[in-house]
């Protein structure tokens, strides 16, 4: 599920309410490849001297994809990598157009509807939204811990689901926008493997029905109050990856290329608009979940969204500011053999391999 902290060991509601929304504060779900992979990874680089590395670019490009190349050949399970540096025009592609399950990156696509609706009129980021119990999500987020009845405004809606990713607050605004008209609008922009059909109250119930089936049409607020301590960490577990990969629902799909391309119009102010651009892309800077990309980088302004269904997925989409050069960077998982720690570190070294390349500051603990 997007966004969901690993439910796997706890007993009651209230341990599953509390250690969720430590993931959430602290912190701040094969890819489902429905196409065969391209040809070989794809690099780009201008035939002039890099002006980060003092060497000719194409050669230092293909040291970087040669390194990145290495941590895909030894991750176990499937990930696409695309990178992009704005400034030199330096680019990387492996596997980028394969479409994966992006779990909460699709949010990206839905702040982008957002505002598009916004700027044409149709309504306000003043404009406010009551929350209900129906409206409860199993977290991340903290929206689903506060009594039903607030009123908050589609900006705060906005925030939460970007800086925490809300689970409560993605609901109620794709709701709002609709989902076919977020997928419409990302296939205006030349997205066309990008799309979102479920809610993901659509997700929960399915996910959770697998382990009981009474749960096929539960609401928001019955869904937070699972019993997940009448089922071993096992069985939970397995539902969820069953889910994933096996029921026919998925929460967010694209492939890296195409959230790529997303992150180059806003970091170009032409998503939507500047105003637009700028918005969303300060909001990425506020992030909460810094697991991933930013771990072992030092001194390097970055906005981004992750999305989680760890395992067995997890990604991380974002634009890097290495000495002053916007580089798009986009990592998608799937299919993970193993822990959540190892694959959150798998990201987080491709980010610091990018920006290593390009001078920028990395941890002492990055090697």
């Amino acid at each position: 599920m997007p966004g969901k902290a690993n439910y796997m060991t706890l007993k009651t509601p209230r341990q599953l309410a509390e250690a969720i929304l430590a993931f959430a504060l602290l912190a701040s779900a094969g890819a489902l490849a429905q196409q065969a992979a391209g040809p070989g990874p794809a690099v780009k680089a201008a035939p002039t001297m890099s002006a980060s590395t003092g060497a000719p670019a194409g050669i230092s490009l293909r040291d970087l994809r040669r390194k990145l190349e290495q941590i895909r050949s030894r991750f176990p399970g499937d990930m696409s990598v695309y990178m992009k540096n704005i400034s030199t025009g330096d680019e990387i592609a492996l596997d980028s157009d394969s479409v994966y399950e992006t779990f909460s990156v699709i949010k990206l696509a839905i702040a982008a509807e957002v505002m598009h609706q916004v700027e044409s009129g149709k309504f306000s980021l003043s404009d406010r939204i009551q929350t209900t119990p129906a409206d409860e999500r199993l977290p991340s987020g903290v929206l689903y811990t506060l009594a039903p009845g607030l009123n908050p405004t589609v900006q705060d809606l906005l925030t939460l689901m970007i800086i925490i990713s809300d689970n409560e607050a993605t609901d109620l605004l794709a709701d709002k926008v609709g989902r076919g008209n977020v997928t419409d609008y990302a296939h205006s922009l030349g997205l066309n493997k990008t799309s979102i059909e479920f809610s993901d109250l659509d997700w929960d119930r399915k996910w959770l029905s697998t382990l009981d089936p009474s749960y096929k049409k539960a609401s928001g607020d019955q869904t937070i109050n699972f019993p997940f301590g009448r089922y071993s960490g096992d069985e939970v577990q397995r539902a969820f990856g069953h889910t994933i990969y096996e029921a026919g629902i998925y929460f967010g799909h694209s492939t890296t290329r195409e959230i790529g391309r997303l992150l180059e119009r806003m970091a170009e102010g032409k998503l939507v608009s500047k105003n637009s651009s700028d918005l969303i892309l300060g909001m990425m800077e506020k992030q909460q979940v810094n697991d991933r990309f930013p771990r072992y980088l030092k001194d390097v302004r970055i906005a981004h969204k992750t999305g989680d269904g760890q395992p067995f997925i997890a990604n991380d989409a974002g634009i890097l500011w290495v000495k002053d050069q916007p580089i798009i960077l986009v990592v998608f998982t799937g299919h993970h053999r193993g822990g959540t720690a190892e694959l959150h570190d798998t990201i987080a070294r491709v980010a610091g391999l990018v920006v290593k390349h390009y001078r920028g500051g990395v941890s002492e603990g990055f090697k």
